[in-house]
């Protein structure tokens, strides 16, 4: 016996680097969820000195970008992760036909970093928006949102390394920032190369684009993306998170894919220019821009990213609210009553400009408005084609400050306090909007 045994060879086991952030917190699930299905899994730091100098990487067939809150998604999420050096690695270790899963957070740094939808040119095609929960053309939620969810496989069994199955899974979602927002040109390439793999649907498979059965109002009730070679995988509900099992037959899926050695038959998309889309600014009654006066950490964290692409510039960051006002208000007496609700600043850490057709004016607690020049020139505004801050902003103030304001536009000031002529060049990075589902006013 011992000697048969010394004669057996037996294939190493798959292996999968879980990739953590600052800010991830869904490591442990999705080692579990490797290891409960036959692989081994072992969580690897975004800054892992082995992965960086590539001198890991033959230790893993695969990678998982786990969920949770990436930089406390700061700027919006996975932005700021997406520009950080481990992201190459994963881009040429996908080129080379590993396996790169991204769930929920993981999910949207796939996105921004263009490995999904995987144009050659992993240009940003397509976004991970504000949740709109939709009854036909009725909205009747926003924001973060948890439930379980059905998703049903829409491409061809075993299409990609993720959907070799077609039950039905069902498995939990937790998320602000889900809704897949794809142009009208990208979705018919996606249709037309299966890359749509699953889609959420009733617990009899039925597809529906309201909510609750599509959760966020998706395009087109998308949950989960390929790229063309069905190695990458940006699924938005959570298959890991289920210790029953739910999820397994994804993770059966994968081990199944490379135990074969699969490649998937794919026509490459080719490259895509994806526009700017800047705007000159319309100023409201009130234009209102509150900063921070301890550090902001999302003005510096953004500004880091920014450097570490080679952008040398230092920014500003003021959160901005136009408020238009109801006819017949007075800007001075509407600015203490909107100031007073604490719904646009806390005076204790803020402070706050305000400018109207007569000036620029920094409130003060005791004095009121006091002119004071705020010099923006060469800011950018970048704010969400959904304003769904500004419509509860606006129902706030009216609650607390009486029926005066008529709308709110809300968005966040990127001032180039350094390096002004890199502007354009920064607009073109898409660090600071994603034009598939933000704009920017200049």
């Amino acid at each position: 016996m011992i000697l048969l045994l010394r004669n057996l060879s037996f294939a190493p086991m798959i292996k999968f680097g879980v990739i953590s952030f600052p800010g991830t917190n869904c490591e442990d699930e999705s080692v579990r969820a490797f290891k409960r299905n036959g692989m081994e899994a072992e969580m690897v730091l975004w800054n892992d000195p082995g992965i960086l100098s590539r001198t890991r990487l033959d230790e893993f067939d695969g990678y998982c970008i786990a969920g949770g809150f990436s930089y406390e998604d700061r700027g919006r999420s996975g932005v700021v992760a997406a520009q950080d050096p481990i992201t190459e690695i994963l881009k040429e270790e996908a080129d080379k036909g590993k396996i790169i899963l991204g769930v929920c957070n993981g999910a949207q740094i796939l996105v921004e970093t263009g490995l999904i939808p995987g144009f050659d040119n992993k240009a940003l095609a397509v976004a991970l928006a504000w949740n709109e929960m939709k009854k036909g053309d009725e909205i009747v939620d926003t924001g973060f949102y948890n439930i379980w969810v059905h998703l049903k496989n829409v491409a061809p069994v075993g299409r990609s390394a993720f959907n070799d199955f077609d039950e039905l899974i069902y498995i939990p979602m937790a998320h602000g920032e889900g809704r897949f927002v794809v142009p009208p040109d990208v979705l018919k390439q996606l249709e037309a190369n299966n890359q749509i793999l699953f889609k959420y649907c009733d617990e009899k498979g039925v597809v529906s684009p309201d909510f609750p059965i599509t959760p966020n109002g998706a395009t087109e009730s998308i949950a989960a993306l390929c790229n063309p070679a069905g190695n990458v995988m940006a699924i938005m509900p959570h298959p890991e998170r289920d210790p029953l099992g739910n999820g397994t037959p994804v993770f059966q899926s994968i081990k199944k894919w490379i135990e074969g050695k699969k490649k998937a038959d794919y026509k490459p998309l080719g490259s895509y220019e994806c526009a700017d889309d800047v705007r000159e600014w319309n100023h409201a009654d009130l234009d209102v821009f509150v900063r921070l006066i301890i550090t902001d950490n999302a003005e510096r964290t953004i500004e880091e990213a920014l450097n570490r692409k080679g952008y040398k510039v230092a920014l500003d960051r003021y959160i901005y609210y136009g408020v238009s006002l109801k006819k017949g208000q007075d800007p001075g007496e509407a600015v203490k009553k909107l100031i007073a609700t604490g719904e646009l600043a806390n005076l204790n850490k803020e402070t706050v400009h305000v400018r109207t057709k007569n000036g620029t004016y920094r409130y003060d607690k005791e004095k009121g408005l006091v002119p004071d020049p705020l010099d923006l020139a060469g800011g950018i505004l970048a704010c969400d084609r959904g304003d769904f801050v500004g419509e509860s902003k606006k129902a706030a103030l009216n609650s607390h400050a009486g029926e005066i304001v008529n709308g709110v536009h809300y968005g966040i000031v990127w001032h180039f306090a350094k390096g002004a002529e890199e502007a354009d060049n920064v607009i073109r990075s898409k660090v600071l909007y994603n034009p598939h589902s933000m704009y920017l006013m200049r």
